[in-house]
Parts: C-alpha cells; sequence; structure tokens
C-alpha cells in the first residue's frame, strides 16, 4: 500500500513546504497591507503638514506662489529670458489669491484621500476585511500626491521658477519620485 522507497518522506516533504507557503503567503498578506498603509500614511503626514501650514499661514506661500507668478527678479537678473517670458506674467492678486486658495484646497482634499487610504490598509492588515479598497483609494491619494508636484514642476517651469527658485523644484521633484514609487508599492501589491 505505501509508495515507492521514499515516496512517503517525499510526500511528508512537500506537504510541510506547501503548509509553510501557505503560512508565509498568510503573514504577506498581513504584513504588507500595514507596509502600505505605513508608507501611505506617511504621504498623508507631508500634505495634511503642508495643508494645514497653507491655511495657518498663507501668506508664507502665497507670497511665493505671486513671486514664481509674476515673475520677480527675472528682468532684473536676466532681462534676456524675461523678454522671451515677460507675456507669461501673472500680477493679478485675485488671481493669484485664487490660484492658492486651489493649491490649499487640492492639498487638503488629497491628505484626506491619503489618510483615509491609509486606516483602510491598516484596518485589513489587522484582519479587518480585505486590503484591496484600500488599496484602491490609496491608489487614487498617492496619485494626487504625485500630481501635485507635477503641477508644480510643470506650472514652475512655465513661469521659470527654476531660475530663482531652484531648491524648490528639486524639492517638487523628489516628492514627485517618492509619489510615484508609492504608487508603485500600493500597485505591486495586489
Amino acid at each position: 500500500p505505501h509508495g515507492s522507497p521514499g515516496g512517503d518522506e517525499r510526500d511528508a516533504r512537500a506537504a510541510r513546504r506547501t503548509v509553510m507557503q501557505r503560512r508565509d503567503r498568510a503573514v504577506t498578506a498581513a504584513v504588507l497591507p500595514l507596509v502600505q498603509a505605513c508608507l501611505v500614511a506617511s504621504l498623508a503626514a507631508w500634505m495634511a503638514h503642508g495643508a494645514w501650514l497653507n491655511w495657518r499661514h498663507p501668506a508664507l506661500n502665497e507670497e511665493l506662489v505671486a513671486d514664481v507668478m509674476g515673475l520677480e527678479g527675472l528682468e532684473e537678473e536676466a532681462p534676456e529670458a524675461y523678454a522671451h517670458v515677460r507675456r507669461r506674467r501673472i500680477a493679478d492678486r485675485r488671481l493669484i489669491r485664487a490660484a492658492f486658495v486651489l493649491i490649499r484646497l487640492w492639498e487638503t482634499l488629497v491628505a484626506l484621500v491619503l489618510a483615509a487610504g491609509a486606516v483602510l490598509l491598516a484596518a485589513a492588515g489587522f484582519g479587518a476585511g480585505s486590503a484591496d479598497p484600500g488599496r484602491a483609494v490609496a491608489l487614487v491619494g498617492a496619485t494626487g500626491f504625485t500630481l501635485t508636484w507635477a503641477a508644480f514642476l510643470i506650472g514652475g517651469d512655465y513661469f521659470c521658477y527654476w531660475y530663482r527658485y531652484f531648491s524648490s523644484q528639486a524639492t517638487h521633484f523628489l516628492l514627485a519620485i517618492w509619489g510615484t514609487a508609492s504608487i508603485g508599492v500600493l500597485a505591486a501589491g495586489g
């Protein structure tokens, strides 16, 4: 009734391997959503802090937005460059203020979506349902995070902010990379 010599031992090893693989998948299924929740929570914290500061102390960044949109300093520091782009200048304070209100609203919305995604992923990691809904919400939030910085890079390029605000451009670029990498981690973890 037994199989070939050593067959029982091979069958026992195969059964142990199967049990270990199932256990590893179960651990990964619990840990991965927790790791993703932490990643998304860090994006949410960054965005929420920035939004909070922009609501609490709007003059700090609104003036920077006004400088960038107004091409401030470019005329004196690089008159030839300014001659090519001066038509892009926006000096109307109402338009600048409206742009800054839209930025603050967008940042707030993205922070809330990211926070919701982090909470849903953490709940899934602790066994309260599937991680799929949390991952979907987190992907939307991480995309919003990345689009924020992509918009600053594109809009900033239009207004030549690289000329006076290179460190801001570099920061926006790094934040866009962070968001893109987060999208990759979320998308790959399904």
